[in-house]
């Protein structure tokens, strides 16, 4: 029997691996987005502003829920995200994801995906880190029998329609070089390519293991 998947997000980096990986899977797909994705012939897609996620008319059961969608930072917001651009990721990377949750375990969800970060933690002083960290918390909260959380650090990979800041690419040249010297309780903090972690998630969400799995580095593989 096959499965009804929420993709949300499948426009970003690592919800368009997502969506790749997804496709050749035998279940039925449905994405939801606030714009409607072109070229995707046989998916439903489901278009609505995520402030309203509530109101959405949607009755039909749902299996499975990926969440891959976040507020985009530079790199020095992720260091620190001014005043008055805190209310808008806290928005996205918590009210939002929270809202999709509710709203797919409300469809009959048993299982849900999450694109985290590495380092996240409801107690860190870092706003971003510890918005990640609390919908972490949030999610598990809620009563899904399976929790597959990927916690990535720098994300490798070509975003779609979208040209890259040479600032990134200098930053990633020099980070792929010295990654190699981190070992141990620091390789977890390794660039990623997008794909490995889109196809490491599907693979432990395809799996009979229930509970929470939170996913590093060493975890996300091509398969």
């Amino acid at each position: 029997m096959s499965k009804k998947i929420l993709l949300v997000g499948a426009s970003g980096l690592v919800g368009s691996n997502l969506l790749h990986v997804l496709k050749k899977n035998e279940s039925e797909l449905v994405l939801l987005s606030r714009k409607k994705l072109e070229n995707q012939m046989g998916i439903e897609q489901i278009i609505t502003n995520f402030d309203d996620i509530k109101k959405i008319n949607y009755q039909e059961t749902i299996d499975e829920v990926y969440i891959a969608i976040g507020k985009k930072l530079s790199l020095l917001e992720l260091i620190y995200i001014k005043k008055e651009n805190q209310r808008s990721f806290q928005k996205v990377d918590f009210k939002y994801i929270k809202s999709i949750a509710e709203f797919a375990l409300s469809r009959g969800a048993k299982s849900i995906a999450l694109i985290s970060a590495v380092g996240a933690d409801n107690n860190s002083k870092n706003l971003y880190l510890n918005v990640k960290g609390k919908i972490e918390e949030e999610i598990l909260s809620l009563g899904y029998e399976k929790v597959v959380i990927a916690r990535p650090s720098h994300l490798l990979g070509k975003r779609v329609n979208e040209k890259i800041n040479p600032v990134v690419l200098i930053f990633e040249k020099i980070t792929n070089l010295t990654g190699y010297m981190l070992h141990g309780p620091f390789k977890k903090f390794r660039n990623v390519h997008a794909k490995k972690v889109a196809s490491s998630l599907v693979t432990v969400m395809n799996n009979e293991i229930k509970g929470k799995h939170i996913l590093y580095y060493d975890d996300f593989k091509d398969y």
